[in-house]
């Protein structure tokens, strides 16, 4: 499915002062001397609403998605227009969506210029966003030797994925529900990656999978990955306890959490020369952190020796699945 995709996306007429390609995470140009960012992202409520969250959730989950893509390049967003399509059984949570949407605008800044709505067999949500750029945009990109950062440790959404289609919630804790229902993009990142453009090579949002994200940065560059950091370290902590409570069910630490799913955190590519600084920067905000490894000349992705294994989002099942 993504395969194709991308050579639909090879035929599109592209601006020609884009500095991102059709395969990045969102597109750019420059307008009367400002940089900007276009990025849109949506999806079926059918495929991405967990059982235990509310319309109103959605809408907010759904703009959070779309913003993650721009603060992943290192942009501010501005401008939202939002496209909502309703069942006729469903057509009453409409307010409901509008509001989460405009909770997580009151979040990220910037004002709706648009909505647009429709109804149909099943629901749906689109956002579009136009983001300001103090920086150029970072694109989808690593290099050999360049180092590989992640904010913040992952996991929990791992936990809200099984516990769905488990039908077992035994396992929810409030921040897995708040994770999985309202998920929150630090806006701070953006002053960091400003403040660090120059030593940054790339970034990439971890959306679908980790496992994906890790691959997805390879065949963008084409350059390899080594990941060295114990899989202990980079496991959110809910996804730990989760873990030692589930052996018998789960025996790798590292599967789950390539599993990650939907983290709405940028993995940063940096020069070798700014990675102390550059991690200092993120820890005296509030962050944890964490050196992954590096990138390689070969096209091949290793953890701790082992090939990582190709654990990516299924669109068409809405189920992550083993390639």
């Amino acid at each position: 499915m993504k395969d194709h995709l991308l050579k639909l996306a090879k035929l599109v007429k592209r601006h020609p002062g884009s500095l991102l390609t059709f395969y990045d995470d969102a597109g750019d140009l420059t307008y009367n001397s400002t940089r900007l960012l276009v990025k849109v992202d949506g999806f079926a409520f059918s495929r991405a609403r967990y059982r235990w969250c509310s319309y109103r959730d959605v809408g907010f989950r759904a703009v959070t998605a779309a913003v993650s893509d721009v603060i992943a390049k290192g942009c501010k967003p501005a401008i939202y227009a939002l496209s909502i399509g309703l069942a006729r059984d469903s057509i009453n949570e409409l307010e409901n969506v509008i509001k989460g949407a405009t909770d997580a605008i009151a979040v990220y800044g910037g004002y709706i210029a648009n909505i647009d709505t429709n109804s149909g067999n099943d629901d749906w949500i689109d956002v579009f966003v136009l983001a300001d750029c103090r920086c150029v945009p970072i694109p989808r990109m690593v290099r050999p030797q360049s180092v590989l950062l992640l904010p913040r440790r992952i996991g929990d959404t791992v936990i809200a994925y099984i516990s769905h289609y488990s039908n077992d919630i035994s396992s929810l804790s409030e921040n897995v529900i708040e994770v999985s229902c309202r998920p929150l993009v630090e806006l701070k990142l953006v002053e960091i990656i400003e403040k660090y453009r120059e030593c940054i090579v790339g970034s990439i949002d971890v959306s679908d999978t980790f496992a994906e994200t890790l691959y997805d940065l390879m065949k963008a560059s084409g350059y390899g990955i080594l990941l060295n950091i114990p899989p202990y370290n980079i496991a959110s902590y809910s996804l730990l306890n989760f873990y030692y409570t589930n052996r018998d069910y789960y025996n790798d630490i590292t599967e789950l959490i390539l599993m990650a799913n939907e983290e709405y955190i940028p993995m940063l590519a940096v020069n070798e020369w700014c990675v102390d600084e550059l991690v200092l920067s993120l820890a005296s905000v509030g962050f944890e952190p964490k050196i992954l490894g590096y990138g390689t000349v070969g096209r091949e992705i290793t953890w701790m020796g082992r090939k990582v294994l190709e654990i990516s989002w299924d669109h068409i099942s809405s189920k992550i699945i083993y390639r």
